[in-house]
């Protein structure tokens, strides 16, 4: 209940306030949360979650229904009297799309209100022809999706596009673009706009992806904690107290370009021995290379057809399951290399939890053992043994639908009070 304990905060200090719209907002988002994760739920159940009084319940149900966001589903069972009148989250009374651009590919989702996804398209991505370019394919995954999900266009609440890279959430801009050459400064929202009369949100992946699991995965009920994705580069979103941490101009949360070895290779922002280059899908394949070149033994040379340069990080990953010494070796060291990460995040914001997605840490059992013991045995203590480190129940899914719960929060999440300021 951590999520609805820190609104009800909200609520509190708006009262305090003497902002009666404000309350309202805040008193309807509370009861939203509670239908969302409790439903079928009796209003007097609602009233006891939320410590509203039962007329208050009743007028922002009245509301809600009368929007379509909740339905009223049968009757409960009754503990003497009559039968409550059970009330329930209508999922399709909103659907959202969300996109997610990567290093070399495009994922589209339709979801519902629940963030479960009604359909998902894919698409190739030549990100070397620039944005502007690869607008067409941006917005033709989006139609696909939307078309396959054959949706009611007025149930539509917006798009979410997220991008691997610092964003300003604010203005849709991409501030820097480390993997993606030449995206820097380009208005993606803008470029949306011009295509789709939607609302339009944009964000950093990771961002997003932290967002959707405190709304719909792993997070749900924390306040304070740390997303941290995993795969060819690394990159992180924090919460604290309920709300996603930007830092200055958006750029918090790039955990990649951490260092945590002096002496260790440069990475592509100019500086050695980064996360980066230590940690990621794309040092494991460099190490693993290079290894071989030098002269070790592994089965990933067999497994791409004797050519070295075709090694993957699937063929790598694949060979430490099948049991090869010196695959598994990389991969564990890669696992130690996040986990001296981790242990300074944990050091830095006492969180109390940390998700680990993207694909090294879900695809690879040794790699999430690997780092969350040394991030265990590496903290401080005090902090350490009260931080729980999970892998994202997002799955590989979590950067697109993310992109979606940009959207959707907006439906649950409670207004700011600074916005009523």
């Amino acid at each position: 209940m951590g999520k609805l304990n820190y609104t009800k905060r909200m609520s509190d200090e708006a009262v305090r306030k003497g902002n009666q719209k404000l309350v309202k907002s805040i008193n309807r988002s509370i009861v939203l949360n509670i239908v969302r994760e409790h439903g079928p739920v009796s209003r007097a159940d609602v009233s006891r979650l939320s410590q509203f009084y039962p007329a208050t319940v009743s007028s922002i149900v009245n509301d809600l229904i009368s929007e379509g966001f909740v339905r009223e589903a049968g009757l409960g069972d009754s503990t003497g009297g009559r039968q409550p009148v059970m009330l329930q989250l209508d999922r399709r009374a909103g659907i959202s799309c969300g996109v997610s651009i990567g290093v070399d590919r495009l994922r589209a989702c339709v979801s519902d209100l629940d963030a479960q996804v009604l359909t998902s398209e894919e698409a190739s991505l030549d990100w070397g022809q620039g944005p502007r370019r690869c607008m067409p394919a941006v917005t033709g995954v989006i139609r696909s999706a939307l078309g396959q999900a054959q949706v009611d266009p007025d149930r539509i609440l917006g798009i979410g596009v997220v991008y691997p890279g610092p964003v300003d959430a604010e203005c849709g801009t991409i501030l820097a673009s480390p993997h993606m050459p030449g995206w820097g400064g380009f208005a993606l929202r803008e470029a949306m706009e011009a295509e789709f009369s939607l609302p339009i949100l944009v964000d950093n992946d990771a961002n997003a992806a932290a967002w959707g699991e405190k709304w719909f995965g792993a997070a749900q009920g924390r306040s304070d904690y740390l997303y941290v994705m995993v795969d060819y580069g690394l990159g992180g979103g924090i919460v604290i107290d309920g709300q996603l941490y930007r830092g200055r101009n958006g750029g918090a949360g790039e955990f990649g370009h951490m260092t945590v070895d002096v002496d260790g290779p440069q990475c592509r922002c100019g500086n050695f021995g980064c996360l980066d280059v230590m940690a990621s899908a794309g040092a494991i394949v460099d190490k693993l290379v290079g290894g071989v070149k030098r002269g070790a033994r592994t089965s990933c040379v067999g497994l791409c057809g004797g050519q070295v340069d075709d090694i993957t990080i699937d063929v790598v990953l694949q060979a430490a399951g099948e049991g090869d010494a010196h695959a598994q070796a990389v991969v564990e060291e890669a696992g130690r290399y996040l986990g001296i990460g981790l242990a300074s995040l944990i050091n830095w914001f006492n969180p109390e939890l940390i998700v680990l997605g993207g694909r090294l840490p879900l695809e690879s059992t040794l790699y999430f053992q690997s780092a969350t013991e040394t991030a265990k045995r590496r903290a401080w203590s005090a902090l350490g043994r009260d931080v729980s480190i999970v892998l994202s129940s997002l799955g590989p899914d979590a950067c697109m639908i993310g992109a979606a719960s940009l959207v959707l929060t907006r439906v649950f999440a409670p207004p700011s009070i600074a916005a009523y300021a």
